[in-house]
């Protein structure tokens, strides 16, 4: 689908505002959920030396308030990740057929039965935007185009899988930049608006960076990047 809107019909600022409403609203509720799953597990010893790469925030987490996490979920924008900058991963994923994944033993930690129902819900909330506007859709969850692309492609059954197999994948935004979820946190404990919405500008920057870092690593791939995708289902709609 190449236009939020029929031919010869021009998109208005408000009109598009209106469509990315509901988005905020799924980000608010993905983030009081996946703040909530994410500081039990940052708590839990065993879940950080299966996720190295959290330790760097650990004792960010471990020190904020239940106010502060309150606040920082109201952030416009989802802060949970599920490798959505990463074409490569996707591409791997979306290709590996079903039966080889069932065969292989996937990572399991204490919080993995609570952890499935949350990944699902936030592929399934990141698929639904990627087929009705990609490019909210690219803003709010954080995906690079290409990944939007990649996971409005598959199935809902594709995504129960990569759910089920892939959810040690799941983690939070920005894991290796403990100064932005210092700053969240501390803008957050405190009641100024002001401050917090300094913050969330802060990651829309963050964002660009990455965005432009993913569109010159997909431009350098050249043509292979365009080759069709195998084992991928469902009807191709790119914005």
């Amino acid at each position: 689908m190449q236009n939020d809107f029929p031919h010869g019909v021009r998109a208005r600022p408000e009109k598009s505002s209106s469509r990315a409403a509901p988005l905020a609203d799924t980000a608010r509720r993905l983030n009081t959920r996946g703040l909530a799953f994410l500081n039990n597990a940052m708590r839990a010893s065993n879940c950080i030396e299966q996720q190295p790469s959290w330790r760097e925030i650990a004792c960010v987490w471990t020190c904020a308030s239940d106010h502060a996490f309150e606040r920082a979920a109201q952030s416009p924008m989802v802060l949970l990740d599920f490798n959505f900058q990463r074409g490569d991963w996707w591409r791997r994923v979306a290709n590996t057929p079903s039966c080889e994944v069932s065969r292989r033993e996937r990572a399991a930690t204490d919080q993995t039965d609570d952890a499935v129902p949350l990944a699902h819900d936030l592929l399934l909330e990141a698929w639904s935007a990627a087929r009705a506007m990609p490019r909210e859709a690219s803003l709010v969850f954080g995906m690079a185009p290409e990944v939007t692309a990649l996971i409005a492609r598959l199935s809902p059954r594709e995504l129960d899988r990569v759910a089920l197999h892939e959810v040690h994948e799941m983690g939070p935004r920005w894991a290796n930049r403990p100064t932005f979820w210092r700053e969240l946190f501390e803008a957050a404990s405190h009641e100024d608006d002001e401050i917090l919405a300094n913050v969330y500008l802060h990651s829309l920057q963050l964002l660009g960076g990455e965005l432009v870092s993913a569109q010159s690593t997909h431009l350098s791939l050249g043509s292979q990047a365009t080759e069709p995708l195998t084992g991928v289902s469902g009807e191709e709609r790119v914005g």
